[in-house]
């Protein structure tokens, strides 16, 4: 809870008077009932206008009289205030505890593992180079590759009014059962909004990005040198082929097919094969290769 208080405290301003306050803070897309948002383009208000979710929200001037059924918090630059206060929170509130590695895990020597907000599950290997960093989790039977990197931190840098504003990571990788994590992989972890997750029998190959708050279905295959970038949503049983790409954000479905060099920049229905840069169902992209080969 951020009480309204704790908020003009921290920018030494009146910006809201004192409500209970927000349980969290998050996007425009939360899911968290009394969310505390922000929005400096209009192009995001009717989202915002209809997600009951959130309660508060950082806005300009120009943006706030189209606000509807929301406490307005009218700034100047919203994207510097959220993301300065969501750091401030994300830090003082993290916790603590010391790593729990099961004695039936196995673990290189040559391998790293931090001492601190890791767990480790019953029967898993972490090869040798390999770094679980802090705030991650991997379930049993899991099998971490040389080189590979979970935990790292994401790529999320904001440009303000008042300079560029790197964002805290305070989220998770949260690892389940049966995974396979290849060499030289790296895994992101996630914001306090949206963990990073990789559900049981993910099968991930050498050499693969999967970005923040990235979550992939059971069973689902990612093939070498594919780059997941942030906030993608990958269904079950799902093929990722080797060097593709998915754009932030997007929705792979259960059992659709990414051909090798891909780039997809749309979300892929369940069962659906896609292929090419960009990306469109299969067969029209083997019409069209045929008409240009004519």
């Amino acid at each position: 809870m951020v009480k309204a208080q704790e908020i003009n405290d921290f920018f030494k301003e009146q910006l809201i008077e004192d409500i209970a306050g927000f349980e969290k803070l998050a996007m425009v897309n939360s899911l968290h009932p009394s969310t505390l948002s922000f929005i400096d383009d209009a192009k995001y208000l009717d989202q915002l206008n209809a997600n009951t979710n959130i309660t508060g929200v950082f806005a300009t001037k120009a943006i706030a009289p189209q606000i509807v059924g929301k406490k307005v918090l009218q700034v100047s630059d919203p994207r510097y205030y959220f993301f300065t206060l969501f750091n401030d929170i994300a830090v003082k509130t993290a916790l603590r505890f010391e790593s729990r590695i099961s004695e039936k895990a196995v673990i290189h020597p040559q391998a790293s593992v931090c001492g601190h907000n890791v767990i480790i599950g019953d029967n898993t290997i972490i090869g040798p180079n390999a770094s679980i960093l802090p705030d991650v989790e991997i379930g049993k039977d899991c099998i971490i590759q040389a080189g590979a990197v979970i935990g790292s931190v994401g790529f999320e840098y904001k440009r303000t009014t008042k300079g560029i504003v790197p964002v805290v990571h305070d989220g998770k990788v949260i690892i389940r059962d049966k995974v396979e994590i290849g060499a030289n992989t790296t895994i992101d972890k996630g914001f306090s909004f949206r963990d990073t997750i990789i559900d049981d029998e993910v099968k991930i190959d050498n050499l693969v990005y999967v970005a923040h708050a990235v979550q992939i279905g059971k069973g689902t295959f990612v093939i070498a040198s594919a780059v997941i970038t942030g906030s993608v949503t990958i269904g079950k049983a799902v093929w990722i082929g080797p060097n593709s790409t998915i754009a932030p954000g997007l929705v792979i479905d259960d059992n659709a097919f990414v051909s090798l060099g891909s780039v997809v920049t749309k979300n892929v229905d369940a069962g659906i094969h896609v292929t090419g840069n960009f990306a469109i169902p299969h067969a029209i992209f083997l019409k069209n290769l045929k008409k240009g080969l004519s």
